[in-house]
């Protein structure tokens, strides 16, 4: 018997419409000042692993903050659905919680024991094995400081990284030998549920890991 599987176009819109629809019906003033974000006419404006959104309300339609004013109008650049909805759930989600200061694993985080093995095969075992290497250490260091990563003491080489404007996360590595392959951990604030549901830190920690790796 065939299988039929979701569209995941189909499951994207169907998350960002509900996205938007909670978004509509939100307080975006509360909204930005729980968040740690800034309430501009236009809309609020959104740091996301260091780079400006903007959000406008009630639509919830997300573009890029240009780091100038451009000489000419232009049609405003749309972002992909998914990051679309991990802002406006970050928004959603936000109470006002302070950073704990205290990082915890993935699967400590709300049910994330359900998504664990996934997060660990997927983000984790990317980056093991892109600078598990004595020489992919030197390329770790670079990379992260492409993407703006504060360096911290941990494991052979870890790094913090700012995602959202009070979310922060780490990722530590461990070069592997004869005896030990290489391993890598992304950690999350300890708060990190105050502000995004457990599914959508999976997703940023899948989007920094293939960056980090790209870079």
């Amino acid at each position: 018997m065939s299988q039929t599987h979701p569209d995941p176009n189909r499951r994207f819109q169907i998350a960002l419409d509900r996205a938007r629809a909670d978004w509509a019906a939100a307080d975006p003033m509360r909204a930005a000042a729980l968040a740690g974000c800034t309430m501009e006419p236009a809309g609020v404006d959104v740091s996301f692993f260091g780079k400006p959104y903007r959000v406008t309300h009630p639509h919830g339609i997300v573009t890029p903050v240009p780091a100038t004013a451009p000489s000419q109008p232009a049609a405003p650049r749309l972002v992909h659905p998914a990051v679309t909805i991990v802002l406006l759930h970050y928004l959603l989600t936000a109470d006002g919680a302070s950073p704990a200061d205290r990082w915890i694993a993935f699967r400590e985080l709300p049910d994330g024991l359900f998504y664990a093995q996934a997060f660990a095969g997927h983000a984790e075992a990317l980056l093991a094995e892109r600078f598990g290497a004595e020489q992919g250490l030197a390329a770790f260091h670079r990379a992260a400081a492409v993407l703006g990563g504060t360096r911290l003491d941990l494991a052979d080489a870890s790094y913090r990284f700012q995602a959202f404007p009070r979310l922060a996360v780490a990722v530590l590595l461990w070069e592997g030998d004869d005896e030990f392959p290489a391993q890598a951990r992304m950690l999350f604030d300890a708060h990190a549920g105050h502000y995004l549901p457990t599914e959508d830190l999976s997703g940023i920690g899948d989007l920094l890991a293939h960056r980090l790796t790209r870079s």
